[in-house]
């Protein structure tokens, strides 16, 4: 929108216009069904299968190794059901963190529902995995197949896990690793020499690329039950009419955010940086979630702020043209709080606020400078309303 200051990326980054360019560029040639075996159908066919070997080449996979789909959700949950149901005679279990991504959390908890068993683990109160406290839950059964299932970065509060270590623990139990990396990917190093796991969720749309379309990259020998049935398309691993021109912005979203990590992500940093001491200077008892932790995505900065009313601070921000959530979007709807939070041991106060702001590729020093004013401002006009 024009003269909004759009801080929540992390829920979901504009279209951007070279993603926009690269989509237009193949209409006529790829909007068509990519199954059908005439002219028209093999280009659409040739076009999402280059979009596939240039997202396969940045994770370090094969081609035959990424999966389309609709989006993450739609991607964990096939990693995650998928792996099970493929495996209910053996009895198996899914091990996973206190702090997912509500996709793999309530695919895990059906997984239980339908026989499997079911490890949460705990994190610190910095939002981080204990990679001791995986091998001892692994080593309490090891003759169960077994899907460890942690997110390379959490969507609310940035922390980074320890993901090679933890595959490497997995890995030596003969675990199979999932990986929910849709916050990290395109930002982070997420080649398979960097951490080989198994299974990885990335979607378009949190890169400036088109909403409605994902991928799992699916190591070779993984194998999964799927979800839903109907065709042969995705080597029914996700069957249904395949989206080229979707695949193509996403390629092209994925090859912009590569090329420009070593300008956007010292910028994020700094920008991060100044608004976290501005908050800690002028926020009287604010918290910044995850401080601690040894790794933070570089664009995410969430905080928490004592005897606020949310609802009136987020209103408030609106009014004044800037955009930022309380968390996931996922659960905007939820009347609970954030489980993310209460794992950390944090945000069990009756009126604590909770602001998430992510930053994009043209998010500007001056709109960082505003939105800290705005924030400083509501948060002062919330505390105010509610001691009234």
């Amino acid at each position: 929108m024009e003269n909004m200051i759009y801080l929540d990326h992390a829920s979901s980054s504009p279209l951007r216009s070279e993603v926009w360019e690269s989509m237009s560029a193949v209409i006529g040639v790829a909007d068509f069904n990519a199954a059908s075996l005439h002219a028209c159908g093999r280009q659409a066919q040739e076009t999402l299968e280059r979009a596939r070997a240039d997202i396969a080449k940045v994770v370090g996979a094969s081609r035959g190794e990424v999966f389309f789909t609709s989006g993450g959700t739609a991607s964990d949950n096939v990693a995650v059901l998928g792996f099970i149901r493929r495996r209910l005679s053996d009895n198996p279990r899914i091990v996973t963190s206190a702090i997912e991504h509500k996709a793999v959390m309530l695919a895990a908890r059906q997984a239980a529902t339908e026989g499997a068993g079911l490890e949460i683990l705990p994190v610190d109160e910095h939002g981080q995995v204990d990679p001791a406290a995986l091998d001892r839950v692994l080593a309490a059964g090891s003759s169960r197949p077994t899907l460890v299932s942690i997110m390379w970065a959490n969507n609310e509060v940035g922390t980074i896990q320890p993901i090679a270590e933890l595959v490497e623990v997995a890995h030596r139990h003969g675990a199979t690793f999932h990986t929910d990396a849709v916050q990290g990917f395109g930002k982070l190093d997420m080649r398979h020499e960097t951490a080989p796991v198994d299974l990885l969720t990335a979607t378009a749309h949190k890169l400036g690329g088109p909403v409605g379309i994902g991928v799992l990259v699916c190591r070779r020998g993984t194998c999964l039950e799927p979800l839903v049935y109907g065709g042969t398309q995705e080597r029914g691993v996700w069957p249904g009419t395949q989206n080229p021109i979707g695949a193509v912005g996403f390629a092209k979203a994925l090859e912009l955010c590569v090329a420009e990590q070593d300008v956007h992500v010292p910028h994020f940093l700094s920008m991060r940086e100044t608004l976290e001491t501005r908050f800690l200077e002028e926020i009287p008892n604010v918290v910044v979630h995850a401080c601690g932790a040894a790794q933070r995505l570089p664009n995410v900065l969430s905080i928490g702020i004592p005897a606020c009313d949310q609802a009136t601070t987020l209103v408030a921000l609106d009014m004044a043209g800037v955009a930022i959530s309380s968390g996931s979007a996922c659960s905007s709807g939820a009347t609970t709080g954030s489980h993310v939070l209460e794992a950390m041991g944090l945000g069990s106060e009756e009126d604590y606020t909770v602001l998430r702001l992510s930053f994009g590729p043209h998010t500007s020093d001056q709109e960082i400078q505003t939105a800290g004013d705005a924030v400083i401002a509501a948060v002062a006009g919330a505390r105010a309303t509610l001691a009234n």
